[in-house]
C-alpha cells in the first residue's frame, strides 16, 4: 500500500532489498533501513488521540502521512485545504491505521463472523510454498489491488465531501423532522451523523434510476434509529403494495433497512406510515445470550 500512494505522485522504479549499500544510494526507502519511513525501531512514532498515544505507524503510515494530502490534491484538484485534510485524515482513520495496526502486530478486532480486512488480501500475493512463483512478480500484482483499492477509497470519500453542501441543504429544508430528501443519490451517512445532533432523521429519501428509495439511518453504522415496519419485511410488489395501499411499491428488504417505490408519491406515504409505526421494544438480555452463546461456540471450535 505504501507503494500505491507513491505511486499516485511519481514515477517508480522499485528496488526491493536490504542491502545497505543499495539503500544509500536510492532516493525513498521505506519498510526497511531504518530510516525516516521505517518503523522497526524501539522507539515508534504514534498517532495522537488527544493526550493519549493512538496507533503506532507503520512504514505504510508514514508514507501516507508525508505524501498523503499531495495524492488527495491530485485526484481533485478543486478542493480546498480543509477539504484535503478532512479526506487525508478520514483515509488514514478507514484504511491506513487499520494496516499500520496489522503491520505493527496488533490484533483489531474480535468478531463473530470472520471478516477479511486489507492487509490479509493482500497478504494473499505472497507466493505459496509449494508455487515457485517469484516474489516480485506477486508483489507487482498486490501493488495494483493496493493501488485499486487506494483509489477507490479516495475517490468515495472525495465524492462524499463534494456532496456536503447538498446533504446540508436537504437537512435545512425539511418538512418532516424525521426523514432527509436528497434529490440525487449523495453519499449522506457521515454528513447526516455530524449535524444531526438531536437524531431526529429516522429514514432518507432518494431516486436511483426509476424508482425512490426509503432507507433507515444507522446509529455508528451498526443500529438502526428505526426500522421499517415488520409487516413489510421481504414483501415485493403487488403484495407489499395491498399492505401500504399504493399502485407501485417495489420492494422492502427483509432486513427492513430499505425499501422502494416508484413514484415520490408512494414513497413519502411510506415514510409516513413507517413515522408513525409503534417503537419496536428490543429484548436486549436475549441479544447479549445469543452473542454470548456464539463466542463460546467460537472459542470451542477454536480450541
Amino acid at each position: 500500500m505504501a507503494t500505491a500512494i507513491l505511486k499516485e505522485i511519481f514515477e517508480l522504479e522499485i528496488v526491493r532489498t536490504r542491502d545497505p549499500e543499495v539503500l544509500n544510494g536510492l532516493d525513498i526507502v521505506y519498510d526497511v533501513g531504518g530510516g525516516e519511513f521505517d518503523h522497526h525501531q524501539m522507539d515508534k512514532e504514534y498517532r495522537e488521540r488527544g493526550t493519549d498515544r493512538g496507533t503506532p505507524y507503520a512504514a505504510c503510515g508514514l508514507i501516507w502521512r508525508n505524501f498523503g494530502q499531495e495524492v488527495v490534491r491530485r485526484r481533485e484538484p478543486s478542493l480546498t485545504l480543509v477539504e484535503v485534510e478532512d479526506v487525508f485524515q478520514y483515509i488514514d482513520g478507514i484504511l491506513i491505521e487499520g494496516i499500520d495496526a496489522a503491520d505493527n502486530g496488533l490484533r483489531t478486532c474480535e468478531t463473530i463472523i470472520p471478516i477479511m480486512n486489507i492487509s490479509s488480501i493482500i497478504a494473499g500475493f505472497n507466493p505459496p510454498w509449494d508455487s515457485g512463483l517469484s516474489e516480485d512478480i506477486a508483489f507487482n500484482e498486490a501493488v495494483r489491488f493496493a493501488s485499486a483499492a487506494l483509489e477507490n477509497t479516495i475517490d468515495q470519500q472525495i465524492s462524499a465531501v463534494k456532496a456536503k453542501r447538498y446533504v446540508l441543504e436537504a437537512y435545512e429544508k425539511r418538512t418532516r423532522p424525521q426523514v432527509l430528501m436528497l434529490d440525487a443519490s449523495y453519499p449522506w451517512a457521515r454528513t447526516l451523523g455530524e449535524i444531526d445532533k438531536a437524531r431526529e432523521v429516522l429514514f432518507v429519501i432518494y431516486p436511483r434510476g426509476d424508482e425512490y428509495l426509503i432507507q433507515t439511518v444507522r446509529e455508528n453504522g451498526r443500529r438502526d434509529r428505526k426500522k421499517l415496519p415488520k409487516s413489510w419485511a421481504g414483501k415485493r410488489e403487488e403484495e407489499l403494495g395491498e399492505i401500504l395501499g399504493i399502485q407501485d411499491a417495489v420492494f422492502c428488504h427483509s432486513s427492513r433497512f430499505i425499501a422502494g417505490a416508484k413514484s415520490l408519491e408512494s414513497i413519502l406515504k411510506m415514510a409516513d406510515i413507517a413515522i408513525a409505526e409503534p417503537e419496536e421494544v428490543v429484548r436486549r438480555g436475549f441479544f447479549k445470550s445469543l452473542k454470548r452463546f456464539f463466542l463460546r461456540r467460537r472459542l470451542l471450535i477454536r480450541w
